[in-house]
């Protein structure tokens, strides 16, 4: 089985094109490129595109427990949010997995609460682990 890190390709949920910025790297992998507003500051935010990396590169300042406006750095629309935070009750956006499915992120900075939920798992799980590897090795228990 492959120990690499797996990178969640992620797109506008409102225009289908794609979040990844492939001239941005963090954990080794492209981010998630991300327009945001915190307190009426407006810029961007690189997020770690790596599940369970909390890394991120904004060009404005970024307050711990601030509560940001993100959105889609193609058609500008904010990312909706589906419903709050069960861990501090900041809103919760929701990204669209390229290869379905849905990847939501707490829209407080230094929060870490995020999920992932799936549309049809049996598919989303063979084309991951077709793209990463897994089963193709031999593998110890």
């Amino acid at each position: 089985m492959s120990n690499q890190p797996i990178s969640l390709k992620v797109k506008c949920p409102q225009c289908n094109k794609s979040l990844m910025d492939y001239t941005r790297y963090l954990n080794a992998k492209p981010s998630i490129k991300l327009q945001i507003e915190v307190q009426g500051r407006h810029g961007l935010i690189n997020l770690c595109s790596t599940y369970g990396c909390y890394e991120k590169i904004g060009n404005i300042d970024l307050v711990d427990k601030e509560i940001t406006r993100l959105s889609c750095s193609f058609c500008k629309k904010e990312l909706p949010a589906s419903t709050t935070c069960d861990e501090c009750g900041a809103p919760v956006v929701d990204l669209a997995l390229e290869k379905g499915g849905k990847v939501h992120v707490c829209s407080r900075i230094g929060c870490k609460k995020h999920y992932v939920t799936f549309e049809d798992i049996y598919d989303t799980f063979t084309e991951l682990f077709n793209e990463y590897d897994y089963g193709t090795h031999d593998t110890d228990f």
